[in-house]
């Protein structure tokens, strides 16, 4: 099988018809779409299910009463120490700023997050087939959808009350806010949205440096992507817009724009990461068959996701450790305004 394709840079836009980059195998995709995106509805019908209808199960905290909110508790929360004395006492009175017709304003939003999804889809299909388009999206949904229930689960259910580096009580990790569908503890409009964001910028990182290698072009895709979160989480969580999209405990030792620093890494790290293992599928087709190729494909991002969780706990205590060895005792945040 032919693998020039890798060397013209990643989802080239007009690629040359004589590279196979990823050649149809109508039995196999058939059968893989059939049981992948069944399996990923099932899921999100599933998790859907248990958010609204029974959170006791996942501990979902109650978006209409914050004095019930525990790992972390109102008061553990970056949040808090961001509103004034007014804006607390509203939120605790009111709950979570949902606005007006709510359940219509999550329906556009899921609807309008899929309308993308779909088109980047669909563009992924034309050039590189189901079966390439397919793993890059289910892929990426499972791969920031996995990654972000994991840390949002174990903050609800790990033993708490331990400590930072840097003294500081640790009680949880983050959770989102708003959301009609779900994907485990994730809403769908951050996996599918990951999924369109990171096609885009592997996709423009592709035509910009077509000639550069695939680490490379990884690398500006990652970069791409964190450059657009940097702005866009400071946004969808100000309290002063009262937006509060997620909500994240005390803890990290380095916030950026009022958002914890690990954010953005992990931005970079699953995109970066994500780009590499997609574009080497012809590879592993070409050594395994497209069977076994998808099964290691899912299989590596699986182990990934673990490798970068293990990365987070290590690099934190080591980043905490040399902010207390450098008398700081306090979480530093950039800029000092927020």
């Amino acid at each position: 099988m032919a693998l020039t394709g890798l060397t013209h840079g990643l989802l080239m836009t007009d690629p040359s018809p004589t590279v196979a980059f990823a050649p149809p195998d109508p039995s196999f995709d058939r059968k893989f779409g059939w049981i992948a995106f069944g399996l990923l509805l099932l899921v999100i019908l599933g998790s859907t299910y248990l958010h609204h209808f029974q959170p006791r199960i996942l501990k979902v905290p109650d978006n209409t009463d914050i004095a019930s909110w525990t790992h972390p508790a109102f008061e553990h929360t970056v949040i808090y120490e961001r509103l004034t004395e007014g804006e607390r006492a509203k939120l605790l009175a009111e709950g979570v700023p949902l606005g007006d017709n709510l359940l219509f304003q999550f329906f556009v939003m899921d609807l309008f997050t899929i309308l993308l999804g779909w088109i980047c889809f669909q563009h992924a299909r034309k050039y590189f087939g189901f079966w390439m388009a397919s793993c890059f999206l289910i892929g990426s949904f499972v791969f920031t959808g996995l990654e972000e229930s994991m840390w949002i689960l174990l903050g609800r259910f790990i033993p708490q009350n331990t400590s930072s580096p840097l003294g500081e009580p640790v009680y949880g990790t983050y959770w989102f806010t708003k959301g009609t569908l779900w994907f485990l503890e994730t809403p769908i409009t951050a996996c599918i949205g990951w999924f369109y964001l990171a096609y885009s910028c592997v996709l423009v990182a592709g035509k910009v440096f077509p000639k550069m290698g695939l680490p490379g072009r990884a690398t500006v895709g990652g970069l791409i992507a964190m450059g657009i979160d940097l702005w866009m989480d400071p946004v969808a969580t100000s309290p002063g817009l009262m937006l509060m999209n997620w909500v994240w405990a005390k803890g990290d030792v380095l916030l950026i724009l009022g958002i914890p620093h690990t954010n953005f890494i992990g931005w970079f790290l699953l995109i970066f990461l994500f780009a590499i293992f997609w574009e080497n599928l012809p590879r592993f087709e070409e050594r395994w068959g497209r069977a076994k190729a998808t099964l290691a494909f899912y299989g590596i991002i699986f182990v990934t996701e673990i490798a970068i969780l293990i990365f987070f706990i290590i690099w934190m205590a080591i980043l905490g450790n040399l902010f207390a060895s450098m008398g700081i005792d306090q979480a530093v945040t950039i800029p000092q305004s927020w």
